[in-house]
């Protein structure tokens, strides 16, 4: 099969073998369509730590092809949460998959989407409604992203602000508005000329980082307001507790809200993503694919691995 492969720092097209069942559970998907994505590009260029040599990608909707797991079967349509958990800590017993020190991440740590086929456990496979098209259901991923937010007990009566001017920022105050909040701003803090008003705003969300973006954060949350960090920046970040410590604020790290509640979203019409999408392209195409995505994030590439 075809796959876009991060070989030490090159980045090509290979040819490379199937992927092959390995034990209960597994499953094994022909991707249809697969996004594009910040975490992909900092992966590619070394930023985050990855195999030697990696498939990439990790938001994908695909078909079930074959199945060592009884709840699924060739020809169901699915998508797949790429974070993937141990299954057997404490964390994950509970619940909280998310909290699982032993959880891999697909595109990451172990070969991603941007393939004819890829293999993933069947506990982390979802089953999409029928009428749903695939790029619809490739966007599930940032969907479940962007619904991350509500986990930091943020009301529709409280005045909010996303940081960014981006897909990302428009999708998630896309997904807030649908879910009542109609107080929400968006704030390009790069671009967008002027400071936000001093201690402004109940709540902050970052879906672009830096220590000077931080900075912007503590400044316009109010006290004993809350700072909602989602980005996966690779950066560190610096700043001073003297200053953040006397706004008091509470700080929430959100990663991923539910994926069936993303599906259920997705179904209903209510969220539009077709005008948060570039277009669709090929593997081949993925040099200048992934350039356009380094120079704007506005809009969401797909990959079809079948011409």
């Amino acid at each position: 099969m075809k796959a876009i492969v991060k070989d030490g720092s090159n980045l090509a097209v290979q040819n490379v073998n199937r992927p092959q069942l390995q034990g209960d559970g597994d499953v094994i998907v022909q991707v249809m369509l697969a996004g594009l994505c910040r975490t992909d590009l900092y992966a590619a260029e070394g930023k985050l730590q990855t195999p030697e040599k990696l498939i990439l990608g990790h938001e994908f909707a695909g078909l079930v092809m074959d199945a060592e797991s009884d709840q699924f079967k060739a020809g169901d349509r699915v998508c797949v949460n790429p974070l993937l958990s141990c299954g057997r800590c404490s964390h994950c017993h509970k619940g909280a998959h998310g909290a699982c020190a032993e959880a891999k991440f697909i595109g990451i740590d172990l070969d991603g989407c941007f393939a004819g086929y890829i293999i993933v456990p069947g506990s982390s496979i979802y089953k999409l409604p029928a009428a749903m098209p695939y790029l619809e259901a490739a966007y599930a991923e940032p969907v479940a992203a962007s619904l991350a937010v509500f986990k930091a007990g943020i009301s529709p009566s409280e005045k909010g602000v996303i940081f960014g001017s981006n897909r990302f920022s428009q999708l998630m105050q896309n997904i807030m508005r649908i879910y009542g909040f109609e107080n929400v701003d968006l704030f390009d803090p790069v671009g967008q000329k002027g400071q936000l008003e001093r201690s402004s705003y109940d709540y902050v969300i970052e879906t672009v980082i830096s220590t000077d973006i931080f900075g912007q954060l503590v400044d316009t949350v109010k006290p004993g307001g809350k700072i909602i960090l989602k980005s996966r920046n690779y950066e560190a970040l610096s700043f001073r507790m003297n200053e953040v410590i006397k706004k008091e604020p509470i700080f929430h790290l959100v990663n991923y809200g539910s994926f069936q509640e993303s599906i259920d979203l997705l179904a209903t019409g209510k969220l539009d993503v077709q005008n948060l999408v570039d277009g669709v392209y090929r593997l081949e195409q993925y040099d200048a694919v992934f350039a356009g995505s380094k120079a704007s994030e506005s809009l969401k590439p797909f990959f079809a691995p079948w011409d």
